[in-house]
């Protein structure tokens, strides 16, 4: 049995029920970290663990909120080792990057988080992938001869798990004209028809980072965003006037979508 064996069977207990709130007994307690010393278990039980679990009855016990600060292995481990860390060392690491930056107005922001956290869910993935054409995705990943649809989609979204692990938002607070240059006496007619010149807007800024190591690499992460991850932001923003997205890499850029005039000429 490896060192950290039954800390690992122990994490994996207390995650479990933190997510159903169902208590467990001591007896499966034992039984998972295979701990049947009394004086081992309990040490565990009212010493290391005090705090993130409760007695909820006779050799019941209940895994308590305190156990969400602990939830990566990583974080239980330093807690329940005897061993507490003062320094924790690192590994220096460098590669170059590919940044998008989406700006947008804060009204679309609760919706742009909904459409954005789906796709970070296989079976979303999934389905968006099955959408797009399937002669341009082969391009980007070559498809073995023989190999079936479920094997070739898993080879995709196992690339796709490395670079696409989330997102940041910030907001901006900036001040636009509305329209053509105009004097200030101008604008004072214009402001008397009710009408505003300069507009405060706060603007939601949705920012991806890509770390990337070669070319192949870099094409197939902007391929997959622009197809998966600006498509969706398109159609769940569609009506605004502009939209705007910065491009930050070995090309630096701005990608900006206007809408058409819906006029008849």
């Amino acid at each position: 049995m490896g060192k950290y064996d039954a800390q690992r069977a122990a994490h994996k207990l207390l995650l479990k029920h933190l997510q159903s709130q169902e208590p467990f007994t001591l007896e499966e307690f034992i039984r998972v970290t295979g701990w049947d010393e009394p004086g081992t278990y309990k040490t565990y039980l009212n010493k290391h663990y005090k705090g993130l679990t409760e007695s909820a009855g006779p050799n019941l016990y209940r895994v308590t909120e305190s156990f969400r600060k602990l939830v990566t292995w990583r974080k239980f481990k330093q807690h329940v080792t005897q061993v507490r860390r003062v320094v924790t060392n690192y590994t220096p690491t460098s590669s170059a990057v590919l940044i998008f930056d989406f700006l947008m107005p804060l009204t679309n922001e609760a919706y742009l988080r909904t459409t954005l956290d789906a796709l970070f869910f296989k079976d979303t993935l999934l389905a968006r992938l099955k959408t797009v054409a399937a002669a341009e995705l082969q391009k980007r990943f070559p498809r073995s001869t023989g190999i079936t649809d479920d094997a070739y989609f898993g080879e995709i979204l196992d690339f796709i798990e490395k670079p696409f692990v989330g997102y940041s938002i910030t907001h901006v607070d900036g001040r636009f004209r509305s329209g053509s240059v105009l004097s200030q006496d101008e604008v004072a007619e214009f402001q008397k028809l009710g009408q505003k010149y300069l507009i405060d807007e706060t603007t939601a800024v949705a920012r991806f980072i890509f770390p990337y190591q070669d070319d192949d690499e870099l094409e197939k992460i902007r391929y997959l965003f622009h197809s998966l991850f600006v498509r969706s932001i398109i159609q769940l923003v569609n009506g605004e006037e502009q939209i705007w997205m910065l491009e930050s890499g070995p090309e630096s850029k701005v990608h900006i979508w206007q809408a058409e005039d819906d006029d008849d000429d």
